[in-house]
């Protein structure tokens, strides 16, 4: 739905072939998210290879999850108060 309210002002209301238009705008925009998304699983997957063989990340992933926690806790224990 977002792809078919948002594209069509980039299509000239003069062109004779909208409908071509309208495709090739898809298939750059299906392309660059492809890019995208193979790009966002490469980074993902090298940083989760790192994690899983480094145990002083881990410890320090588990303190600073714990941290955040706590600190939404004390954030809500405060906004309770008031």
């Amino acid at each position: 739905m977002f792809f078919l309210a948002f594209v069509p002002q980039f299509i000239s209301p003069e062109s004779d072939n909208k409908a071509i238009a309208f495709l090739v705008l898809g298939l750059i925009f299906n392309f660059n998210g492809m890019i995208w998304c193979h790009i966002i699983a490469w980074v993902s997957s090298s940083i989760s290879k790192k994690v899983r063989l480094s145990t002083r990340f881990k410890t320090w992933l588990a303190r600073a999850t714990a941290g955040l926690f706590g600190a939404f806790g004390i954030r809500l224990l405060v906004s309770t108060q008031s």
